[in-house]
């Protein structure tokens, strides 16, 4: 995508968002932009790392609190396009890298209410999609049969409703169908609400990513846990440990 239509990617999210969820909503969104080109600049941050079996799950123990909702899988940007023209929001009007996810292979679990879109979850089956859904640099044994997930988002006004949850036990059945074994990926050792819904997959908990980067230098260390690997829920750390508050 060439900068011109970057930034006018940008301006259709934008309006996409004041029209939808007001402009308090977008003034938080643009303060959370500023935070990101910060942190291409200059960060610390800290994070558990999850691996969760794939295994059969009840899907009853999931479901969301929503009347009615429809889930869509897009692998494409083909895919996408048509998903648009039967009716329902396009992803890529909400979040302006998602035909780039899409060109390098992430997966995209949509779920609608109606036909507008109220949660999003992407799924890397290899290498080059883990570069496009999350790019923290910890392993992932694509050829043993593991996958990783990430960039989970519930719209302001669907949270609460158990979308995280149920989005991702469609990602893991989605895994399951396909054969393999195990799914791995991170979440930031402030963000409580995502570890709540994680905690309802019994993951294994197996260590703390350290990220630092300062312009284009950057570091990645593994930690274990104080007390070993863990299950459910992760270990608390306290304040002095927590260096950030992003996701």
């Amino acid at each position: 995508m060439t900068h011109m239509g970057t930034l006018s990617a940008l301006a259709r999210q934008s309006m996409v968002i004041i029209r939808k969820e007001g402009p308090v909503q977008f003034l938080r969104s643009v303060s959370a932009f500023i935070g990101y080109l910060g942190s291409r600049i200059a960060c610390r941050e800290k994070y558990y790392l999850y691996e969760h079996s794939i295994v059969p799950r009840d899907c009853e123990q999931y479901v969301p609190r929503l009347d009615s909702w429809e889930l869509r899988i897009i692998h494409s940007n083909e895919e996408a396009d048509t998903v648009a023209v039967e009716g329902f929001e396009d992803l890529r009007e909400r979040f302006v890298s998602a035909p780039r996810r899409f060109d390098r292979g992430a997966v995209a679990f949509c779920v609608f209410a109606g036909r507008e879109l109220a949660h999003v979850g992407w799924l890397a089956l290899d290498a080059s999609g883990k570069g496009a859904v999350n790019a923290l640099p910890y392993d992932v044994a694509f050829e043993d049969g593991q996958a990783c997930t990430g960039l989970t988002y519930t719209m302001p006004r669907f949270r609460g409703l158990g979308l995280m949850q149920y989005g991702y036990y469609e990602r893991f059945e989605y895994l399951r169908s396909r054969g393999f074994a195990s799914s791995r990926n991170a979440v930031e050792i402030s963000n409580v609400a995502s570890q709540k819904a994680h905690a309802r997959f019994n993951p294994l908990i197996y260590g703390v990513g350290h990220f630092r980067k300062f312009l284009w230098w950057q570091s990645w260390r593994v930690e274990p846990l104080p007390e070993g690997p863990c299950r459910g829920r992760p270990p608390p750390f306290s304040v002095k440990d927590n260096e950030t508050g992003r996701q």
